[in-house]
């Protein structure tokens, strides 16, 4: 495959990268965030709002890379292969622990479903592709 449709997969996976923030900022899971939160000790609370708070920043960071720095990032050099490779390392990460979290008894529709699927491809997608990235030959 080409550089080019490279670089256009790594932009267009950029944009996905902030897509999934807005959704996530739109989807209720788990239900009863703010009420089960309460429940805890106060610095229970706080960890779970800045690991939330880590993980959309890492999001939104990894899609500005994508999106701003494509053409270096399929290039091939150094620094854009370790980018690419923290960048598969995440979403691969999310891959796997997403399942453990054992969200599927909350997704009581077929659109909440239907959105952990696309995700669970998203993270799966980003994996490899940012993976293969990492390790191909390039010139």
């Amino acid at each position: 495959m080409s550089n080019s449709f490279w670089i256009f997969g790594v932009r267009t996976a950029g944009c996905l990268h902030f897509v999934t923030l807005v959704l996530a900022c739109f989807t209720p899971i788990p239900p009863n965030w703010d009420e089960n939160l309460a429940k805890l000790p106060p610095i229970h609370r706080r960890f779970s709002v800045a690991q939330n708070f880590s993980i959309g920043a890492m999001i939104a960071m990894l899609g500005l890379f994508s999106l701003l720095f494509a053409p270096q990032l399929v290039g091939g050099a150094p620094l854009a292969r370790a980018v690419c490779g923290v960048t598969a390392l995440f979403w691969g990460g999310r891959a796997l622990v997403l399942p453990w979290i054992g969200v599927r008894p909350t997704l009581t529709t077929a659109r909440l479903r239907l959105g952990y699927a696309l995700l669970l491809i998203e993270c799966t997608t980003f994996a490899l592709a940012y993976g293969w990235l990492t390790v191909r030959a390039t010139g």
